[in-house]
């Protein structure tokens, strides 16, 4: 894990020699790295938690918070969750910065050390998320969208063609331009709607817990399963937040619905 620390630390560097955007307090990142070099874990956490708190959604930020908490969860102050909060950092990361190399592989190999981790006591749980929703992220939105637009004018040329044409091979073009065009509307039409729904609908998450029980909405822990449709949640994995209620939220996880507390898991910033 320390190489890890170290990739982390100099990708927050090299993402924070350039410039600081104007919206961004280049002080609190001066100061938390040099935390950061000091040994200070801590207190680099504190000060990125704080910019967090303030609603600062950077991409550098969530970089620099990551390493912070690998930082700490390689040393001897290591605390429970420390790995998991790295792993939310890192997924923020990518929902702003979704071309971050760095971060994607420094996300794949803190979710393989929680994995090596976890290994030890119990089987490593995996899920893949529910049939719909890995299909809406196949694609981004708008491109679902722009998919969507093209097949319709696919089938606006068709109409036009099968009306001026007076050949037979034309009108034949343009029947099967609009019946080709037509299903590959209601496709990606589908495709985009759906996107749209789960963007507004659902919040993405991570655990940052050992891990995390799924319960009912009076509070009752479900029963425990195993495979896909388990109920126990480990830490750093990725959950979907439907609703917020005092302190606990309803979320989806796999083909699982159920709610944990707020305070088990991290809410990523997005765009």
């Amino acid at each position: 894990m320390k190489v890890l620390a170290t990739v982390v630390v100099l990708a927050a560097l090299i993402g924070l020699a350039a410039p600081a955007h104007a919206e961004t307090p280049a002080q609190a990142y001066a100061a938390a790295l040099a935390a950061l070099g000091n040994g200070a874990d801590n207190d680099a956490i504190d000060r990125m938690e704080l910019l967090a708190d303030q609603g600062v959604a950077n991409a550098d930020a969530s970089l620099l918070r990551a390493a912070a908490y690998l930082s700490r969860a390689d040393g001897s102050g290591a605390q429970p969750g420390d790995l998991g909060r790295a792993a939310a950092a890192l997924s923020e990361t990518l929902l702003l910065r979704p071309d971050d190399a760095e971060a994607e592989r420094a996300l794949e190999a803190v979710q393989a050390e929680i994995a090596r981790r976890k290994s030890k006591s119990q089987e490593s749980v995996v899920v893949r998320p529910r049939l719909s929703r890995a299909i809406a992220t196949l694609l981004p939105e708008q491109l679902w969208a722009t998919l969507a637009v093209l097949s319709s004018l696919a089938v606006a040329l068709g109409i036009v063609l099968r009306r001026l044409a007076k050949k037979s091979l034309s009108r034949l073009t343009g029947t099967v331009a609009i019946s080709v065009g037509s299903a590959l509307s209601v496709a990606f039409g589908s495709g985009a709607y759906a996107a749209e729904q789960f963007r507004v609908s659902s919040q993405p998450a991570v655990v940052v817990v050992s891990e995390a029980h799924l319960t009912n909405e009076l509070g009752r822990q479900l029963p425990s399963k195993r495979g896909a449709d388990t109920t126990s949640v480990p830490e750093g994995a990725t959950v979907y937040v439907h609703e917020h209620r005092e302190e606990r939220c309803r979320v989806e996880w796999g083909s699982t619905d159920g709610w944990l507390r707020l305070s088990e898991v991290r809410l990523l910033a997005a765009r």
